[in-house]
């Protein structure tokens, strides 16, 4: 499943494939260009755009990742 969502102004693609025991690979691409990749646990494939929005957040607040 595909979501585009607004980080810092810019718009990001945030792909999830659901990986088994409850976690989910998140793939966050600007453009073609993969900006990150992580793994998430969530119940449900809704409530983990949520958490990788606020994961990317955080990383960018960081410095781990520049978008």
């Amino acid at each position: 499943m595909e979501r585009n969502m607004k980080v810092n102004g810019r718009e990001l693609t945030f792909a999830t494939t659901y990986d088994g025991d409850s976690q989910y690979d998140v793939q966050v691409r600007s453009g073609e260009k993969v900006v990150t990749r992580f793994k998430i646990a969530a119940d449900r494939e809704e409530d983990v755009f949520e958490a990788a929005l606020a994961h990317v957040k955080s990383d960018i607040q960081m410095g781990n990742v520049d978008i």
